[in-house]
């Protein structure tokens, strides 16, 4: 290990503060480090950075050190960094999961879970998502157990913060299963989801839709994630929290018209 003292470490997540994912994460570190619980008050998935800023959040104490939020999971984040909520602790990590489902390359535009982690990176304090795939299908509400995947993260808490570079947000997949042939650093991969809306007439004037998910198709570079869960592995993937340029802006030759 990297350290022995006592981590104070912050969990939140987007499946909301009753999930049996976080619950399984608390009780698997709570033995290695002081744990604070900030996490939605509900299910918030796929809410990507949403946060509230135009009315007041509620929170709830659930036991000591944790309380549920009415916001966002990068409300929670915030709340817990920049208010006193939990007496100006200093954090030295936010995990946020454990997701059920994956969150894999595209998804981390869209996904909660992710967002919280890279809100952490993006106050300076290493951020952790950890996201499990059902072996029952990407969109299954079923199948998850929490306990290897925690267990990995317990083991290997000190390792992975250490892992954190300014800058740099710590995706972490790995499939439902009992145990793994290890951990790989990975590459992201990209999702498309074949996704439509479909439209339903209301009245004369006015239209109502519902979002409908196709078959997901995943592609990559060699030694992706997707890869890697499926063949067994925990996949560990590391990304910029900011955006990134696509191009250096001053190459770019280019006269525009006024």
């Amino acid at each position: 290990m990297v350290s022995k003292k006592k981590l104070n470490l912050l969990l939140t997540n987007d499946d909301g503060i009753d999930s049996l994912g976080i619950k399984i994460l608390q009780e698997k570190l709570q033995d290695i480090a002081n744990i604070y619980v900030l996490a939605p008050a509900s299910n918030r998935s796929a809410v990507s950075s949403h946060i509230i800023m135009d009315s007041p959040l509620t929170f709830v104490r659930k036991g000591e050190n944790s309380f549920s939020c009415s916001g966002y999971p990068a409300d929670c984040v915030i709340s817990a960094l920049r208010s006193s909520i939990f007496d100006n602790v200093k954090f030295d990590a936010v995990i946020s999961g454990i997701n059920k489902g994956s969150n894999m390359g595209t998804d981390c535009i869209y996904s909660g879970t992710v967002a919280a982690a890279r809100q952490a990176v993006l106050y300076g304090i290493p951020g952790i998502a950890l996201s499990l795939k059902s072996p029952k299908g990407e969109y299954c509400h079923e199948g998850y157990d929490f306990d290897a995947l925690a267990n990995f993260v317990k083991d290997n808490i000190f390792l992975l913060i250490s892992l954190y570079r300014p800058d740099c947000v710590i995706s972490i997949n790995a499939l439902s299963q009992t145990s793994y042939k290890g951990a790989k650093f990975t590459s992201l991969c990209i999702r498309d989801y074949k996704d439509k809306i479909e439209l339903a007439k209301i009245s004369e004037d006015s239209f109502e839709s519902c979002f409908r998910s196709g078959t997901l198709n995943t592609t990559g570079k060699e030694e992706n994630e997707y890869e890697a869960v499926c063949h067994g592995y925990i996949a560990i993937t590391r990304f910029h929290a900011e955006p990134v340029d696509f191009v250096d802006y001053k190459s770019q030759n280019v006269s525009f018209v006024f």
